[in-house]
């Protein structure tokens, strides 16, 4: 029987409920009045998909998971759950949310959300295996949900909005997984994952990822030019956040020679980052509705 810390792990729970945090921040960025029903719906249906993503996937590379110590504790992994369980629970959790996005937002809400779960498994999973370019493939997976939420609230993905959260996701998920597979790195090899760029030691792939850090700095800019921030205070916020993480994660990479230990720091600071920027577009939403 699955404990709760295995269910966390079957379905990457921090992973699945930021996915679906980012498709509501997309939906209430619009500022047009939508309906609890298409919120929740939206919600649900987003962290479903995000959840049926990760046990698919874990059911593709239980024999590879089960040789790295990040992921060898994970239930398929460990033979905790058998593959057939997690492709029945998998289907489950991707049905259930295709139903629930199909009755809450519409035709081209749910073929986005389809069309992520696809392209995760399909394209991004077994491309980590023939080349370090399937991080940038990915990409996608994780800029859709904003852009979902976007337009179940009505909003048309010709506009500026939409795409800025998406070129923030992309920003955040590159440095991020980077930081995440670095202190794998052998691991990883060993087990025929070619996800990390050849060629480069630890260091230059630091060097690397913070140009990706201060890029996605600049372009938190945007959601105060973009309006879609606009509370004062919030603006303040978010350019703090901004300028606080380019200046943070240049101090992190000097601070310590060892490039295991600054990876796992820089992870950790991307992770609060990006929390605290939803936070914000949450915030802005709550705010110009309530008050």
């Amino acid at each position: 029987m699955l404990k709760l810390i295995d269910l966390s792990r079957l379905l990457r729970l921090p992973l699945a409920l930021m996915v679906a945090l980012t498709a509501l921040a997309g939906a209430l960025a619009t500022g047009m009045p939508v309906s609890g029903t298409i919120l929740r719906g939206l919600t649900w249906g987003i962290f479903l998909l995000a959840a049926a993503s990760s046990v698919l996937n874990q059911v593709l590379e239980r024999g590879s998971d089960a040789l790295m110590r990040r992921t060898c504790r994970r239930p398929l992994a460990s033979g905790m759950l058998s593959s057939r369980a997690g492709m029945t629970i998998g289907l489950l959790l991707a049905s259930g949310g295709t139903a629930i996005l199909a009755v809450s937002t519409g035709t081209l809400p749910v073929l986005l959300g389809l069309a992520a779960l696809v392209w995760y498994l399909a394209v991004y999973t077994p491309l980590k295996r023939f080349s370090s370019l399937a991080v940038l493939a990915g990409t996608p997976c994780g800029a859709l949900p904003p852009m979902i939420g976007w337009l179940a609230a009505g909003g048309a993905l010709s506009d500026p909005q939409p795409l800025a959260l998406a070129l923030l996701m992309i920003l955040w998920q590159v440095p991020h997984y980077w930081l995440l597979a670095l202190p794998d790195r052998q691991e990883l090899q060993a087990t025929g994952f070619k996800v990390l760029p050849h060629g480069l030691t630890d260091r230059r792939l630091l060097l690397l990822s913070q140009r990706w850090i201060l890029a996605l700095c600049a372009a938190g800019l945007l959601l105060p030019l973009l309006r879609l921030v606009e509370t004062p205070a919030l603006q303040g916020i978010v350019a703090g956040l901004s300028l606080a993480l380019a200046l943070g994660s240049t101090w992190l990479l000097h601070r310590s020679p060892f490039p295991q230990v600054v990876a796992r720091q820089l992870r950790m600071v991307l992770h609060l980052h990006l929390a605290l920027l939803i936070a914000c577009l949450l915030a802005e939403a709550l705010l110009t509705r309530y008050f």
